[in-house]
C-alpha cells in the first residue's frame, strides 16, 4: 500500500507543476497513510519512489511547443488527415469528436501537427472511435463557457485546437480488435433506441454505458441537482453491479473456471463504456479483489486502491488532473472510511435506504472539496434522492444489459422493456420532483486550492483521532485543528502584506483587470460573463473584501460590461470616459452599481486620480473625441505603483486614437493590455512609446497579430490568470 502511495504522490509532480507539490503530496499522503504500514527499508523505499516522481516532474514534456504551436494555427483554413479517437458526441447542430491528427496541411503548405484536435461538424454522418478521417475545415481555440475551464479540460487530452469542418470524409472504417468496444457500443445504443421510447431510452443508456448523449437538457439538469448525475456516467458502482452479476451467471456453469471470463467481460464492459477512470478504477480493483479470492488471499481495499491508482498513473500521469479520476479514488477512500459511522447513525432507517444514503453522505464528504472547483454545486438533498433511487439500479442494469440481445426478436423486447420502461419513469419522475424542491441544489463559490488542502487535513485528522489513542490521537487532533489553522492564519498573513498587483484575469472573450494596492481593489472592466468574474475575482480577493473602491468602464462593448450586470460587490466610485457609458448593456450596468450606493463620474485624457494606494493617469478619450464615436471616445489609462511600475490598457481604441493616447504616457508602460482584444497590431507610435512592454492578450479567440515580440507576449487563453508586481 505505502508504495503505491508513495507512486500516486510522486505523480503529481508533473510538469507545469515541479516539485513542490509533488513533495508536499508525497510528504503528507505517505506520511499519513504508508509509513504506519512500513518497517524498516520500507521507509527508504517510500522517500525514493516520491524523489522519482519529482525528478518526472521536472522533465520536459515530449513537445513542449504543443500548446504555442496550435495558437499560432488558429484562424487558419487546413485540411486534416487522421483517426476518431472516441466516439462523438451530439451537439445542438452537429456533433463533436476527438480527433488524433497524423497530417496538416494549408494552403501555404504542410504544417507541424499540434496534438489532438476537437472535430466539430455539422455535415455527414457521425464517425466511429477508430475511423480514419480527412477533415477540411477551419482552426480556431477553443471557446470558453462560463464556469467551466474548457481550455484546460480539452489539454488534459491533448487538444489545444477545434476544427470547424466544412467537409468530413470517412476514408476507412474501424475494424481492427481494439475497436470491438466502439461497434458493441454503437450497436447496443441502436437497440436500445429501437426497444424503449425517448428518453427512457437515453437514460437507459447512460445508465447501462455512461453515454448521455440524447438526455434532455433539462433533464439532465434535474439529475445534477439532485445529486444522482453519476447514474448517467459509467462508475464503479455499476462496474461493481455488473461483475456480481456475471460472477452469479456464471460460476453455477463454471465454478472456478469462471474468473477469467468474469474478468475479462468487466475488462470488456469498461471499454465499452469508455473506458473512464472511474470504470478502469473499479474494474482493476474488482479484478484484484476477485483474483485474491481465488487464490485465497484477504481482499486489501487500500492495497488495492493504491495499486490501481500507482498503474493508471504510471500510464497516464495527466490523470493526476482530471476529475473524474479525482473524484473515483476520493469518492471510494471515503466510502470505506466514512460509511460504517455513518451508517450506524442511520439505524432508524430500514436497510433498503440505509446504505444508499450513508454510502452518498461519505462520497459527498471525500469529494466536497473537488465538486466545489469542478462544478460549483452541492446537492444537500443527493443522500435522500440516492436512498430513492439506488435500490432499483441493478434491476435496470441487468434488464438494460439482456435488452441488447432480444432486439433480435423485437416482439420479445418490447415486452421486456416494459418494466424497465416503468423504472426509468420512477426514476425520472424522482429526480424531477426532488430538483425542484427548495434548497435541492447550491450554488457555490470556487474555493482556493488551500481550503481543499485543510479540509482534508481536517477530515483525515478527526478520522485518525476516532481511531487512535494516547498520544497518536493528539497528533491526529492537533493536525486537525493545527494544519488548516496556519494554513489560514499564512492566507491572511500573505493578504495583509501583498505587495501592489494587477491581474489580467482569464474571463474568456473580453477583458477584465484587478488591481490591487496598499489601500484596496480596482477593477478595469467585468468581461462578458458574471459567473466568470465571480470567479476569479473569488480567488483572488481576502474572503472578507466585500467592497471595490473603484470600477472602470473603459468601452461599452459585452465583452467589457457582460460580467458587471449581476456584481457581487459594492463599489465606492464608477468611473466613466467622458463621452458616457453608450450601449444598453453598459447604461444598465453603471445603472445597477449607481442604486447601490456607487458615485458615478466621467474622466477624460490628462485626468489622474489616486485610488486604493495606486495612481491611475487617463489618456483617453481626448476633447476631440467627445462623439462617443467608436475607437476613439473609448477609456485608456495607466496604472502606476509605488514603486514606479506600470500597467496600461487602451480598451477598444482605433489607430488614431492609439497614437494620441501614446502621446500622452509620461513614462514607459512595464506591461501592455492590448487594444481590440489583440486581435490587431496597434499603432507603430504606440509600440515605439512602450518600449520593451510584456504585451498580454485577454481575448479567448484571438489570433496574435504579426509584429509582436514573441518572447513578450503572453495571453490568458494560455496562462490563465496573468499577475504583474507594480
Amino acid at each position: 500500500m505505502a508504495f503505491g502511495t508513495g507512486i500516486i504522490a510522486g505523480q503529481a509532480g508533473l510538469p507545469g507543476r515541479p516539485w513542490v507539490g509533488a513533495l508536499a503530496a508525497g510528504l503528507l499522503v505517505g506520511g499519513l497513510v504508508g509509513l504506519p504500514a512500513l518497517r524498516g527499508r520500507g521507509h527508504a523505499l517510500l522517500a525514493l519512489i516520491c524523489i522519482a516522481g519529482v525528478a518526472r516532474g521536472e522533465l520536459p514534456p515530449a513537445d513542449p511547443g504543443f500548446a504555442s504551436r496550435a495558437a499560432s494555427y488558429a484562424g487558419e483554413v487546413v485540411r486534416a488527415e487522421g483517426r476518431a479517437a472516441a466516439d462523438p458526441r451530439p451537439t445542438a447542430n452537429g456533433y463533436a469528436v476527438l480527433m488524433d491528427v497524423t497530417r496538416l496541411t494549408s494552403t501555404g503548405g504542410p504544417l507541424v501537427t499540434a496534438g489532438r484536435v476537437l472535430l466539430r461538424s455539422r455535415v455527414g454522418s457521425p464517425p466511429t472511435a477508430g475511423d480514419t478521417l480527412s477533415v477540411t475545415g477551419r482552426l480556431r481555440l477553443p471557446i470558453e463557457a462560463p464556469g467551466f475551464d474548457r481550455r484546460g479540460y480539452l489539454a488534459q487530452r491533448g487538444a489545444w485546437l477545434e476544427l470547424v469542418a466544412s467537409e468530413v470524409n470517412i476514408t476507412s472504417a474501424t475494424s481492427s480488435l481494439g475497436d470491438i468496444p466502439a461497434r458493441l457500443r454503437a450497436g447496443y445504443r441502436v437497440a436500445i433506441a429501437e426497444a424503449v421510447p425517448r428518453p427512457h431510452s437515453a437514460v437507459l443508456v447512460g445508465i447501462i454505458l455512461g453515454i448521455r448523449a440524447g438526455v434532455p437538457p433539462r433533464l439532465e439538469q434535474d439529475f445534477v441537482a439532485t445529486g444522482l448525475v453519476h447514474l448517467l456516467v459509467l462508475s464503479g458502482l455499476k462496474v461493481a453491479i455488473f461483475a456480481r452479476l456475471l460472477a452469479a451467471a456464471l460460476t453455477p456453469l463454471l465454478g472456478g473456471w469462471s474468473t477469467v471470463p468474469v474478468l475479462l467481460l468487466v475488462a470488456l464492459y469498461a471499454l465499452v463504456g469508455g473506458g473512464t477512470p472511474a470504470a478502469v478504477r473499479a474494474a482493476a480493483m474488482g479484478g484484484l479483489v476477485l483474483l485474491g479470492s481465488r487464490l485465497g488471499r484477504p481482499a486489501q481495499v487500500w492495497t488495492s486502491l493504491a495499486l490501481t491508482a500507482a498503474v493508471m498513473l504510471a500510464w497516464d500521469p495527466a490523470l493526476v488532473f482530471d476529475v473524474g479520476f479525482q473524484l473515483s479514488f476520493l469518492g471510494t477512500a471515503a466510502i470505506v472510511l466514512w460509511t460504517p459511522a455513518i451508517e450506524g447513525r442511520l439505524a432508524w432507517l430500514p436497510a433498503l435506504f440505509r446504505e444508499p444514503m450513508a454510502v452518498t453522505a461519505a462520497a459527498q464528504l471525500g469529494t466536497l472539496p473537488i465538486t466545489a472547483a469542478g462544478f460549483h454545486l452541492l446537492s444537500p438533498i443527493a443522500p435522500f434522492a440516492n436512498a430513492l433511487t439506488l435500490p432499483i439500479l441493478p434491476a435496470l442494469i441487468a434488464g438494460g444489459l439482456l435488452l441488447g440481445p432480444l432486439i433480435s426478436v423485437p416482439e420479445i423486447a418490447h415486452l421486456a422493456a416494459l418494466p424497465l420502461d416503468g423504472l426509468l419513469a420512477y426514476l425520472e419522475q424522482v429526480a424531477t420532483f426532488l430538483a425542484r424542491l427548495p434548497g435541492a441544489s447550491l450554488v457555490v463559490p470556487d474555493p482556493p486550492p488551500w481550503v481543499g488542502v485543510a479540509y482534508y487535513a481536517a477530515g483525515g485528522g478527526a478520522y485518525g483521532a476516532a481511531r487512535t489513542r494516547g498520544r497518536a490521537r493528539l497528533l491526529a487532533m492537533a493536525l486537525a485543528a493545527g494544519l488548516p489553522l496556519t494554513l489560514g492564519s499564512g492566507e491572511l498573513v500573505a493578504w495583509s502584506r501583498a505587495a501592489p498587483t494587477v491581474t489580467v484575469m482569464d474571463v474568456g472573450d473580453g477583458q477584465a483587470v484587478l488591481a490591487g494596492g496598499a489601500g484596496g481593489w480596482i477593477l478595469v472592466d467585468g468581461g462578458p460573463s458574471p459567473g466568470r468574474l465571480a470567479d476569479e475575482m473569488g480567488r483572488r480577493l481576502p474572503p472578507w473584501t466585500r467592497r471595490i473602491d473603484a470600477v472602470l468602464v473603459t468601452a461599452p462593448g459585452a465583452g467589457h460590461v457582460g460580467g458587471l450586470a449581476t456584481f457581487p460587490f459594492a463599489v465606492d466610485r464608477v468611473y466613466l470616459p467622458r463621452t458616457g457609458p453608450g450601449g444598453d448593456a453598459a447604461r444598465g450596468a453603471v445603472l445597477s452599481l449607481a442604486t447601490r450606493g456607487a458615485r458615478v463620474s466621467s474622466v477624460g485624457a490628462g485626468d489622474r486620480l489616486d485610488v486604493a494606494g495606486l495612481r491611475l493617469d487617463v489618456l483617453a478619450p481626448e476633447a476631440r473625441d467627445q462623439s462617443g464615436e467608436a475607437g476613439t471616445g473609448y477609456l485608456a489609462i495607466r496604472i502606476s505603483g509605488p514603486d514606479g511600475k506600470s500597467f496600461c490598457a487602451f480598451s477598444d481604441l482605433d489607430p488614431e486614437a492609439q497614437v494620441r493616447a501614446a502621446a500622452r504616457l509620461e513614462g514607459p508602460c512595464d506591461a501592455v493590455l492590448l487594444p481590440a482584444l489583440g486581435r490587431s497590431l496597434p499603432a507603430p507610435e504606440l509600440l515605439r512609446r512602450v518600449g520593451g512592454a510584456e504585451f498580454v492578450i485577454s481575448a479567448a479567440a484571438a489570433r496574435p497579430p504579426r509584429g509582436l515580440p514573441p518572447a513578450h507576449l503572453r495571453r490568458t487563453d494560455q496562462e490563465g490568470p496573468i499577475t504583474f508586481l507594480l
